[in-house]
């Protein structure tokens, strides 16, 4: 009786494959996406990123606009707000863009990626973004700015903490 119990349990395991086991709604709700998702993953082409010019530096936005980031501290342990100001030619502030931002560290690719998050939106017209530098060690910040739904701008700036 319990050999035959044995083997049944033994058929019953050899006989299901992994997707079986796990299901295709498990491979949603965690990090690792199915073999199909990795190789269509693998064959896209990453965004550019550039580097930008420094915190404070005036940076053009095509022919009509440019804009000043910064933070509100020195980037350490900890949270720390992005600023990122958009004027037109004539020096105005504008806040007719859409701002976001991923952050990183390199050397570590993916286990402290933020995602692309929306910068928010003050009553003064700055584009505001918290984010959290949960270690130290070199981070990585991509801005991507886009103007009526369509990407204009991209860049990145790197920093130690």
């Amino acid at each position: 009786m319990k050999s035959y119990l044995l083997l049944t349990l033994f058929l019953l395991f050899v006989s299901f494959s992994p997707g079986e086991l796990y299901g295709e709604e498990h491979q949603d709700h965690g990090s690792m996406k199915g073999h199909g998702a990795m190789a269509a993953a693998g064959t896209e082409q990453a965004p550019d990123y550039p580097e930008m010019a420094a915190p404070g530096q005036e940076i053009p936005l095509g022919n009509d606009y440019y804009f000043i980031y910064g933070f509100d501290k020195r980037p350490k342990l900890g949270a720390v707000i992005m600023k990122v100001q958009i004027f037109g030619r004539d020096g105005k502030k504008d806040t007719s863009f859409s701002v976001m931002a991923d952050a990183g560290m390199p050397s570590m690719k993916g286990a402290h990626e933020t995602g692309d998050q929306p910068f928010k939106l003050s009553q003064k017209g700055d584009y505001l973004l918290p984010i959290n530098i949960v270690m130290p060690g070199g981070w990585e910040i991509r801005l991507t700015v886009l103007k009526d739904g369509k990407t204009i701008f991209r860049g990145s700036y790197r920093f130690d903490v």
